[in-house]
């Protein structure tokens, strides 16, 4: 029987594991997960319209970045829970408590740029605190389901090596994502006692220019990109061994580019500055990452019998 062509059998992959195979919880997060994506091209589309600073509280830019983020985030997981060996009661009720927090936490934002006030480090009037506090709490529970799903691709996974390394990885990294947002709290809250305004000072600035916001993104999406570079893997002519190599590579790779951007935050400096010699560091990482996509591509290319 001949091969089913690339492109065809990356369509029926999806379709399989992102729908017909998926379980009820699955499911759940995958409808959550797109209302936040569309609720963050909601605010794009406002943003673009209405017009505004692409920095600041009050910025459109923030609810689209919420939605986009937490729904790429709960989309990815629901389709992780595909691989877990769960009770059927766990994966609904680690389901049920990651749609719900991250569902939350995007309409707190969306609901306070509505409003016209700031969402995060906002105690100027009772229901504004108390709207914060809140959103501290839906955090909490969201980093509760994390680590759940974390402790079940160690113990539970039934993917493939390569794939279940780039799930543990992109776990590590997102509960890494979390530790840096507390890291953000914790920064913001200090300010706030010591009298700067939420309304004109940037909370998410360390030091001179260190930009917490960068060392929060950089770990919290290698959840999409560590397993899809597995999922691309799959299809390759690579065989499991060198899928192995490849994935871990990519794992130390995106290690290595979480590691300076905290770094330079941490130092207080911009995450690019041409004129510093620090900047050279991110060569680790573009090398690892790097090797890691090519000897993919090179595994598809001869796949469709372009190599």
């Amino acid at each position: 029987m001949s091969e089913m062509p690339l492109p065809r059998a990356m369509g029926a992959s999806l379709r399989a594991t992102f729908w017909d195979e998926a379980r009820g919880y699955q499911r759940l997060a995958y409808v959550v997960g797109a209302a936040l994506v569309l609720t963050g091209l909601a605010h794009g589309a406002i943003w673009a319209v209405v017009g505004g600073p692409i920095e600041g509280p009050l910025s459109w830019r923030k609810p689209a970045t919420f939605g986009l983020s937490f729904g790429l985030t709960t989309l990815t997981l629901g389709w992780i829970g595909g691989h877990l060996r769960v009770p059927a009661w766990s994966g609904w009720l680690v389901s049920v408590l990651l749609c719900v927090s991250t569902a939350l936490e995007v309409v707190w934002v969306s609901v306070q740029r509505a409003r016209g006030v700031p969402s995060h480090f906002n105690d100027m009037t009772a229901l504004d605190g108390a709207l914060f506090t809140a959103g501290g709490v839906t955090i909490a529970v969201t980093d509760i389901a994390l680590l759940l799903i974390t402790v079940a691709a160690f113990t539970a996974c039934t993917a493939p090596a390569p794939m279940a390394w780039a799930i543990r990885g992109g776990m590590l990294a997102l509960l890494a994502a979390q530790v840096v947002g507390m890291w953000m709290i914790v920064h913001g809250i200090g300010l706030l006692d010591a009298g700067a305004s939420p309304l004109t000072h940037s909370m998410s600035t360390y030091g001179r220019a260190g930009a917490m916001k960068y060392a929060h993104a950089v770990p919290m999406h290698a959840i999409q990109v560590l397993p899809g570079l597995a999922w691309l893997m799959g299809f390759s002519r690579l065989s499991e061994r060198a899928r192995l190599v490849a994935m871990s590579a990519a794992i130390a790779g995106y290690a290595s580019l979480f590691a300076v951007a905290l770094g330079r935050t941490a130092l207080g400096l911009e995450p690019f500055d041409l004129l510093s010699l620090s900047t050279l560091l991110y060569l680790v990482p573009a090398l690892l990452l790097g090797a890691a996509s090519v000897a993919t591509a090179a595994g598809l290319r001869r796949r469709s019998g372009l190599g």
